[in-house]
């Protein structure tokens, strides 16, 4: 999705991702790509957040984001951010859909109609059971798309038991096949990093066929019923990118920058991964790892 340029400093940027969510009781996974184009098809980024890691206490979460990503002074990922960051303390994930329902609904009705297709992916384990939760104004899981969106976002909420495929975004560039492929895959119960792999490959794809607002990185992370997991970066990149992370409603990144600055960390870096502990009542770690853009030795891809 992709927005006319209304003023020499305002540039209106659309993010038509494309996430991929597979999805069963005893693993889920979900992929984003890095890039922001014009409505030309310009690609303006190829470095930008719209997947954030959310872990708190009793459960984890990974959010997504596909449509409108900036709109005149509203930057989605800086929303997005400022919205899930709050005081040390708990959340359920229907604060976080609420939030998200009622903010998210406010600044995108200041897009114009023709412009206004959003959706947020957000999958969770809660007591150990998945959740799927859609949230959109136009965009259903279960059924067709509405024409027209509507003046509002709405959620849709699926509990997969066995394997599911849901992909939101420019969702014709995934094949019948390639969904059935990553569900047989998640049917014979593999390794997260066999899981992640096969859907980054599926999503690098899958972007040759999106008329070029999906770019071929990407970022894959991985959730357990335990709520542990990991995130991948797919490729290397040519801009920093240092994600927002949060938990228990503090968003690490000012701990991070202060960290590299401290270890005397110079120049650009980017997100290479971050791994993150169970949730649990009284300790759990979320640990990521970066790397220098002009030492990007490897770019991630398996076999390469």
């Amino acid at each position: 999705m992709s927005f006319k340029q209304s003023s020499p400093v305002k540039t209106e940027v659309g993010a038509m991702t494309l996430n991929i969510t597979v999805a069963a009781r005893w693993l889920m996974a979900q992929s984003s790509d890095f890039r922001l184009t014009t409505q030309a098809g310009v690609a303006v980024s190829e470095s930008a957040q719209k997947q954030v890691v959310i872990q708190y206490r009793n459960w984890s979460g990974l959010l997504c984001y596909t449509g409108v990503a900036k709109w005149k002074s509203h930057d989605t990922a800086t929303w997005l951010g400022t919205a899930l960051t709050h005081k040390l303390g708990e959340r359920s994930p229907n604060d976080v859909i609420g939030q998200i329902l009622d903010e998210g609904s406010s600044w995108l009705g200041s897009v114009p109609l023709t412009h206004r297709r959003h959706t947020f992916t957000m999958i969770t384990y809660e007591r150990a059971k998945p959740n799927v939760y859609v949230i959109s104004n136009f965009e259903r899981p279960n059924g067709k798309s509405l024409t027209t969106p509507a003046d509002s976002l709405f959620c849709t909420r699926v509990r997969p038991r066995g394997p599911r495929c849901i992909v939101t975004g420019y969702s014709p560039a995934v094949s019948q096949q390639q969904s059935n492929a990553l569900k047989d895959l998640l049917a014979t119960g593999p390794e997260p990093e066999m899981l992640r792999d096969a859907v980054a490959l599926a999503s690098r794809e899958s972007s040759s066929r999106a008329r070029g607002t999906v770019g071929e990185q990407c970022v894959v992370a991985h959730l357990c019923p335990d709520g542990s997991g990991e995130a991948h970066v797919y490729g290397n990149l040519s801009a920093e990118f240092l994600p927002a992370m949060i938990k228990s409603g503090l968003n690490l990144l000012p701990d991070v920058q202060t960290a590299l600055g401290q270890a005397g960390v110079v120049g650009p870096q980017r997100l290479v991964g971050v791994t993150w502990t169970a949730s649990e009542k009284d300790v759990s770690v979320m640990l990521p790892a970066f790397r220098s853009l002009p030492n990007q030795t490897g770019s991630g891809w398996p076999g390469e």
